[in-house]
């Protein structure tokens, strides 16, 4: 492809064509949607200041909740994360061979327009977008890309002990009068949530959204709630950059057996700090004594099964039956802007009282069968479909034509 700018010769600065993808990211980016999909969709059927306890007793709704936490919860974001990392290397490495002069520019305004995107989305459809915080950390990156890979990872280190710092510090950052007015605050959005989403108009759901989105951005509750969720994705962002800059997603046949010996080590690790933040804050625990403890085993479980949930993926598209069914994921993740967006376009529809209505009426185990259906029934073979046709995504396609000019179908 090449840019109206320079017609004489190749500048290959626009997203590469198929042939040329490496399929290992396109994969585990389907993946991460479906992941996503999973835990957002109680987000969608309820309050978002809902508290997300699970249900007393040990019946099926209790199970799925804490199953979805354990297996889910924090896990795809933050492969989501990695992924973008990654990418970025990978687009800015394209751009600056192409043109050196101009590389971040161009990247910078590919991330306004991301920006762009994530502001509508987040302000008038569904207030639990992350398109604002990838764009955000991305200008992030874009300062720190000449900061050392060892720098690096002591910044992603950081991230992870910082929810057990802010934990710690929480009395010392929000008062006793802060804490008491936020508790009001979430009442008052949990009534005004569904008094909009439940049973409003579009345009209801559309000022209920800004609503809850200005305060997310202006309330000392919302501002730390909304610190922790950055650094989180920092997590992700920053370990995929540095694996960008290793360039390990480009040598993954050399990487065999490094891969073959980090997967159950990263499972180890995941499964004691699981079975650690199950003692101290789980079913298994009173929820609070060891809450300081538990959300650094929390954030590093977190992290490491994410971790072998990336390279199991990998791993198998190496074995011929399982490399077929996950090449399937690799027609959603071509697309994943236009396919995070159509899921809360669907997600809404479903429960919104501008749509079906189902507002507050879904159980954890229907939320979780309900996004895997419309994944599988409707994202993947819309994905391939499209594909079939066009080379990219809708969304894919606007975001590109503002980012780079004019591209060829």
């Amino acid at each position: 492809m090449t840019a109206d700018a320079a017609p004489t010769e190749p500048v290959q600065e626009a997203p590469l064509p198929a042939a040329e993808r490496i399929e290992a990211l396109d994969v585990l980016r389907g993946v991460a949607l479906l992941g996503i999909f999973i835990m957002n969709m109680p987000g969608f059927s309820h309050s978002l200041f809902t508290p997300p306890d699970a249900p007393p007793g040990v019946g099926v709704a209790a199970a799925v909740v804490w199953l979805r936490e354990l297996l889910f919860a924090g896990k795809f974001n933050l492969m989501f994360g990695l992924l973008f990392g990654i990418g970025f290397t990978l687009q800015l490495g394209r751009l600056e061979a192409a043109r050196p002069k101009g590389a971040e520019w161009i990247y910078v305004r590919r991330l306004v327009v991301l920006l762009a995107i994530g502001l509508v989305h987040a302000s008038l459809l569904w207030a639990g977008d992350v398109l604002v915080v990838y764009a955000a950390l991305g200008f992030v990156l874009l300062a720190l890309r000449r900061l050392p890979d060892r720098a690096v990872l002591v910044l992603v280190a950081l991230c992870l002990v910082y929810p057990t710092a802010a934990d710690a510090l929480r009395p010392q950052l929000l008062s006793f009068q802060t804490e008491t007015v936020a508790a009001f605050e979430y009442q008052d959005f949990e009534a005004s949530d569904a008094a909009a989403f439940g049973h409003g108009s579009f345009i209801d759901t559309m000022r209920e959204t800004a609503r809850i989105f200005t305060w997310g951005y202006s309330s000392p509750l919302g501002i730390y709630s909304y610190a922790a969720f950055y650094v989180q994705m920092a997590t992700g962002i920053l370990l995929g950059a540095y694996v960008g800059r290793r360039r390990w997603a480009e040598r993954l046949p050399e990487l065999r057996e490094p891969m073959r010996l980090a997967q159950p080590a990263a499972l180890a690790v995941a499964l004691v700090a699981g079975g650690l933040w199950l003692v101290l804050d789980g079913p298994a625990g009173d929820g609070g004594g060891g809450s300081v403890s538990a959300a650094l085993a929390r954030t590093i479980g977190r992290a490491a099964l994410m971790c072998f949930y990336a390279l199991s993926v990998v791993r198998l598209l190496d074995v011929g039956a399982a490399a077929r069914v996950l090449h399937v994921f690799s027609f959603a993740g071509r697309m994943p802007l236009s396919n995070y967006l159509l899921q809360t376009l669907m997600a809404t529809f479903i429960f919104y009282g501008w749509g079906l209505g189902l507002w507050g009426r879904s159980t954890p185990l229907e939320e979780t069968l309900l996004a895997i259906a419309l994944f599988a029934a409707v994202q993947l073979p819309l994905s391939a479909w499209w594909l079939s046709r066009f080379r990219f995504g809708p969304v894919e396609y606007v975001w590109r034509r503002l980012t780079y000019g004019p591209l060829d179908r």
